[in-house]
């Protein structure tokens, strides 16, 4: 049993009370509506012969009152129970897919876009609810009714309800054949709108860009062209759903004509009477449902199995980074060394590697650089060192410690990095720099946004530190966005600090004034800085030099300007570049 459907299973078993009470309601209701022609067939047999007074007719209609109130009731009792059954099956199973995305490698978001991921937790998941609500409901309601129908017209005529129901078969021939076509129709449709939910949510995130370049049509005309493939998918499944609810109508119908041909005759010589045949008649009206709602029970459970296919295939994804069984903890210090011993990796599908046999030490309580050229393999050391990927073993050591060894949460939450495209969530100052401290106090909060320059900017929004952000942030300029994002890292004051570019966007003035800021605050605490600005990474009491994927030098800043190899190289052109932009 595949993972979803298991879960859904889970569900119902939890769930089984509920069920069962809601089930017995439906069937309730259903014996309501098959009492209700037995009244007409007493009063129309007492109003064809004579026997009918008003008291008779008021109790017969009277009785038809009743039961409807009671079935309304009723209703009113197993709607809740069964589809709030589905609304729970929707609910887990949307944790349960959030949950295994955020254990899963970095690789796989690569390769699923956030949109195809978006759509199978939405539209996916709505063909599940349905088919496990009103889809459970119809299919639960059609038996019942149909076979109790069934039953009280073989106990009016036999000889008519065959004929009623001869033509029925022939259907479930057609449905059969046709329902292989939607599933295939369906797994199509949702893949359509994958791709097509990813690209809006591409274009939105990117509106800026978008108006910058004036590209709105081009987006347009991109969204256009997904829409247009989407609309040609679901208009070849309306025309087989097309074929599917007519058929059920179209066998109902020959299902009364053969009834009034034969029924009609045999009311006329007394076998039946004109009550049985109204009453038969209803009963054949009340297949009517059932015979449409199987043709509907099968769309939606082909939609739904279609849906947790893909859905399946998100949950049976294994992550490619997973923790050890027997993890190693790291040591207990405030500031802990990392060593690289003959480190080369590879990405998946790559042919050149990223790094080759990288070997650096880190030492605790200091503050080591990075630099190098673009793709010299800076960022990929960082994302070794956040088992992002997983090095070999034995090659990348954190306090002495195998990373591969560590537990994934313990090693990040000692490693704590601050990237140079600065995330920030739609929320508060507050919320976005406590993310990882949420009990921090204020004096502590304004202590990390002082050290990045930030305070006095934050102070002078309108609700300081509980002012809302607005979408990613977009009311900060991005210099206010990497300090409030270097704040958030401050907070935590972890043993190693990692600085991925994070002061790209600020002015050299305040970067020098964060940078002798922190500095101050991380003496004796480790802290690696990787920096494109050369005159950043000055301070830095070791600096390796990256290029092409191997260290090529390694020293104090006055020692590699003295050396006269590649760091001298570009800061010599870093040097150029900034005396002819003055």
């Amino acid at each position: 049993m595949s993972p979803g459907w298991r879960l859904v299973r889970q569900i119902a078993a939890r769930s089984r009370l509920a069920l069962a009470v809601g089930i017995v309601t439906l069937l309730a209701v259903d014996l309501g509506q098959l009492v209700v022609p037995r009244f007409i067939k007493y009063a129309v047999d007492d109003l064809t012969t004579g026997r009918a007074t008003p008291h008779t007719l008021l109790l017969q209609a009277g009785g038809i009152v009743v039961l409807g109130f009671a079935i309304a009731a009723l209703r009113m009792v197993w709607r809740p129970l069964l589809l709030g059954f589905s609304r729970r099956v929707e609910r887990d199973l949307r944790l349960r897919i959030f949950d295994h995305v955020q254990s899963l490698h970095v690789g796989y978001l690569d390769q699923h876009p956030p949109g195809e991921i978006m759509a199978r937790a939405t539209n996916d998941l709505n063909s599940i609810r349905m088919a496990s609500g009103i889809g459970l409901v119809a299919a639960a309601d059609g038996i019942l009714l149909s076979s109790a129908a069934v039953g009280f017209m073989l106990y009016i005529s036999p000889l008519l309800t065959l004929l009623a129901v001869l033509p029925m078969p022939v259907i479930m021939i057609i449905t059969r054949i046709i329902s292989r076509r939607l599933h295939r129709r369906f797994q199509q449709t949702q893949a359509s709108f994958s791709a097509m939910t990813e690209l809006v949510r591409e274009a939105l995130a990117g509106i800026r860009l978008v108006k910058a370049f004036g590209l709105a049509g081009r987006e347009e005309r991109r969204l256009e062209t997904v829409a247009q493939r989407h609309l040609v998918l679901n208009m070849s499944l309306a025309r087989l759903m097309g074929l599917l609810f007519p058929l059920t109508v179209l066998v109902t119908n020959l299902s009364l004509a053969a009834v009034l041909g034969v029924g009609g005759p045999l009311t006329v010589l007394g076998e039946i009477t004109a009550g049985d045949f109204v009453a038969f008649t209803a009963y054949l009206a009340l297949l009517t449902w059932p015979m449409m709602a199987l043709g509907w029970v099968i769309s939606l459970s082909q939609q739904a199995r279609s849906g947790m296919e893909r859905i399946d295939q998100i949950l049976l994804a294994q992550p490619a980074i997973t923790d050890p069984d027997r993890p190693r903890p790291l040591p207990r210090a405030e500031a802990l060394g990392i060593e690289a011993r003959d480190l080369s990796f590879t990405y998946p599908g790559a042919e050149a590697p990223a790094l080759r046999g990288v070997n650096l030490t880190i030492a605790a309580g200091r503050t080591t650089a990075l630099a190098g050229r673009v793709g010299s393999g800076k960022s990929t050391l960082l994302a070794l060192l956040g088992r992002l990927y997983d090095p070999p073993p034995g090659s990348l050591l954190v306090g002495g410690v195998d990373v591969r060894q560590v537990r994934q949460a313990e090693l990040r939450a000692a490693l704590v990095q601050v990237p140079q495209d600065a995330f920030l969530f739609s929320a508060t100052v507050r919320e976005n720099i406590t993310l990882g401290n949420p009990a921090a106090d204020d004096q502590a909060l304004w202590a990390a946004l002082a050290a990045a320059r930030l305070d006095h900017d934050v102070a002078a929004l309108d609700q300081g530190l509980d002012s809302e952000l607005g979408e990613r942030a977009h009311t900060l300029s991005g210099g206010q966005r990497q300090r409030l994002s270097l704040a958030r890292a401050l907070l935590l004051d972890p043993p190693v600090l990692i600085l991925d570019d994070p002061l790209s966007a600020v002015d050299t003035e305040t970067e020098a004034a964060i940078l002798a800021n922190l500095a101050e605050l991380r003496a004796g605490r480790t802290t690696l800085l990787v920096s494109h600005r050369l005159a950043s990474v000055a301070f830095a009491q070791r600096i390796y030099v990256l290029d092409r994927g191997r260290v090529v030098e390694s020293g104090s800043h006055q020692e590699l300007v003295s050396a006269g190899g590649l760091y001298q190289a570009l800061f010599a052109e870093q040097e150029l570049l900034a005396q002819l932009t003055r």
